[in-house]
């Protein structure tokens, strides 16, 4: 099984699943055909056919068909992500799943959604989905959140195959290692990128995407359109993400001076990010190029760094200054509500301690010797 990219009559890069043949996995096809006419975004269709290309590799491996697949063939599906070796005669020793849980539990969710849309096919219908999967508008609880009657209620995707996922703790960046990455910057683009990402947190896909009539120096801020996929491939990631965002004046000028330094009458692309060099310079930036700028600033400052940790540090300092929880999410682009209060909206390791010191006087119990004395 092999994930094929291929350039449509549009000029759209869009994928499909291929067996050992090199044909098409029909049902795939039209799966992701369908998911397209829907209009998700094409990151969306590459990871639901990485998904199902685990999927049918498994069926393959285990001489099974799709079209009579059960819960128990989905669980077994759930046993070999964790270890895809497990069916071979010499099974190498896995200390770690090869799988994480949240990995793990996408690949379910496509594999259903998968299933989903084969039961709205005349002789392609299989039940699996409906009789494995239900939505629940209120977890199971007896308590309500203080959000209740004002956010409406967020479905929950509940089957029993879902893994628990641990508690992850979002990856920032400190102020100080983030003026140690700019200082490492050789040029304006670079160093303007870097501090577009930290000061608005907003996705590499949504500064890929900026335009340059996208910015409003007499205003101070930068809109953030939905334009589709773009010649780069760079897209916002839902059409929730449109919105305006407030910056400061420092980053104008640095809009400003990245525009005087390599829009020149050469450019013809709208883009605000370009390429610097090479036979395709000039034309807009794209992901690899914004790879490459991460790869070598992680080897000229030591310092673990990606673009998305940019996002994370940026909205967690605006928490941190008491932004409330519906200004996040409007700056960060969010559909829902919960996604702003599950990823920023908790106290950090230091605010806790804080939090205790200044209370541990009202926890205090007399020792052992006084309490004995009375």
């Amino acid at each position: 099984m092999k994930v094929v990219e291929v350039t449509t009559t549009d000029n759209k890069t869009r994928y499909y699943l291929a067996d050992d043949t090199g044909a098409p996995v029909e049902p795939v096809l039209m799966y992701l055909k369908f998911m397209d006419d829907a209009g998700y975004a094409r990151n969306t269709l590459r990871m639901h056919c990485i998904h199902l290309k685990h999927y049918f590799t498994f069926l393959q491996e285990t001489d099974r068909k799709f079209e009579k697949a059960t819960v128990d063939t989905l669980a077994r599906f759930t046993g070999w992500l964790k270890n895809p070796d497990i069916g071979k005669r010499i099974i190498p020793l896995r200390l770690e799943p090869a799988h994480k849980a949240q990995t793990i539990n996408a690949n379910l969710d496509t594999v259903i959604a998968f299933y989903r849309y084969l039961l709205m096919h005349e002789g392609m219908e299989n039940h699996l989905s409906e009789k494995l999967v239900k939505f629940v508008n209120t977890p199971s609880r007896s308590y309500r959140g203080f959000l209740h009657g004002i956010a409406p209620d967020k479905p929950v995707k509940s089957h029993m195959l879902r893994m628990p996922v641990p508690k992850q703790t979002i990856k920032t960046v400190s102020k100080e290692d983030v003026t140690t990455l700019l200082g490492a910057c050789t040029n304006v683009r670079d160093y303007f990128l870097l501090y577009l990402l930290f000061e608005t947190g907003m996705r590499i896909g949504e500064a890929l995407s900026l335009w340059l009539e996208d910015f409003d120096i007499t205003c101070r801020t930068v809109w953030i359109h939905d334009r589709g996929e773009m010649e780069n491939l760079a897209e916002i990631k839902t059409v929730h993400s449109t919105r305006k965002l407030n910056c400061t004046e420092g980053l104008m000028d640095l809009f400003c001076e990245c525009v005087c330094f390599y829009h020149d009458d050469a450019v013809k692309t709208n883009h605000v990010f370009v390429k610097l060099m090479g036979v395709h310079k000039g034309e807009a930036m794209d992901y690899g190029d914004v790879d490459n700028v991460f790869r070598t600033l992680r080897k000229k400052t030591g310092i673990y760094i990606t673009p998305h940790m940019f996002r994370h540090t940026s909205l967690s300092l605006l928490h941190s200054a008491g932004w409330e929880p519906e200004l996040l999410k409007e700056r960060a682009g969010h559909k829902n509500i919960y996604t702003t209060l599950n990823t920023y909206v908790h106290p950090s390791d230091e605010e806790v301690a804080e939090a205790f010191r200044k209370t541990s006087a009202g926890l205090s119990l007399p020792d052992m010797g006084k309490a004995g004395d009375r």
